[in-house]
């Protein structure tokens, strides 16, 4: 059997989640689904990064072996199948030992928020109609490049054998209406982003300093995290991995 990459992006307002659990459309079983019926065969995929529900993604990879030689036509047939909401961009022939989720070396997300009502950006943003001062979020975000350890920014009950990750890139910028959160790191934890983008804005209306939200950090407690952040204006933006990709067509 060979390996392969498979790239897709979608928005998630309609799902369940990425993974297939029951009694919930999820992204991971609309294309087991889709790849069931073309291939005709059954196909289990495994996911680089688990998104929660309503967490929509630029970018995200799963892979899956079989023995069908892949074309690019493959790809124009999936997306028949596949819901509006989910497009599969591209797929790559891959090492065997190639894993999607474990071989990936860093992982980038981004939060948007959107501070003046718009039916454009309903379900794709955060509607905060709060003022709020950038350089003070900044500040804030500036910290995590700091630190290591974030299980104040895991959610209660989550199970990992770990709470380091290493954060590479933090940064706030506003573009006209649009606010957009950016962080990169080699792994997150379930919550983490959320939870990182409540904290702050608690800093950018003035509610916390920047010492108090290095206490939080420092803390190890979830309960001092502000996790309220709806689920809609989170993106997985991108994932990467060594050079081992070949592109399919």
């Amino acid at each position: 059997m060979k390996r392969y990459f498979i790239e897709v992006a979608y928005n998630g307002a309609d799902f369940g989640g990425f993974q297939i659990q029951a009694n919930q459309q999820t992204i991971q079983g609309a294309l087991e689904n889709a790849m069931n019926i073309l291939f005709r065969e059954p196909i289990s995929l495994t996911g680089a990064s688990r998104t929660d529900a309503g967490v929509h993604a630029l970018q995200n990879f799963l892979h899956f072996d079989t023995d069908i030689p892949i074309t690019s036509k493959h790809i124009y047939n999936l997306n028949s199948l596949l819901p509006n909401s989910i497009v599969v961009n591209n797929i790559y022939a891959v090492p065997n030992e190639a894993h999607s989720r474990f071989d990936a070396v860093k992982r980038s997300y981004i939060y948007k928020i959107h501070s003046k009502k718009s039916p454009f950006l309903d379900g794709r943003s955060w509607f905060y109609p709060f003022p709020l001062d950038i350089k003070a979020l900044q500040y804030a975000a500036d910290t995590l490049l700091n630190h290591t350890n974030f299980e104040s920014f895991s959610k209660k009950n989550s199970t990992v054998n770990t709470f380091e990750c290493s954060i590479t890139k933090a940064k706030w910028e506003q573009e006209g209406e649009i606010l957009t959160f950016s962080i990169d790191s080699n792994r997150f934890l379930r919550g983490m982003i959320r939870g990182l983008v409540g904290t702050m804005l608690h800093c950018g209306r003035g509610q916390l300093n920047t010492t108090d939200f290095i206490a939080i950090i420092e803390s190890k407690n979830e309960q001092n995290v502000d996790f309220s952040t709806p689920a809609h204006g989170l993106y997985l933006s991108e994932i990467n991995y060594p050079d081992y990709f070949q592109k399919i067509g």
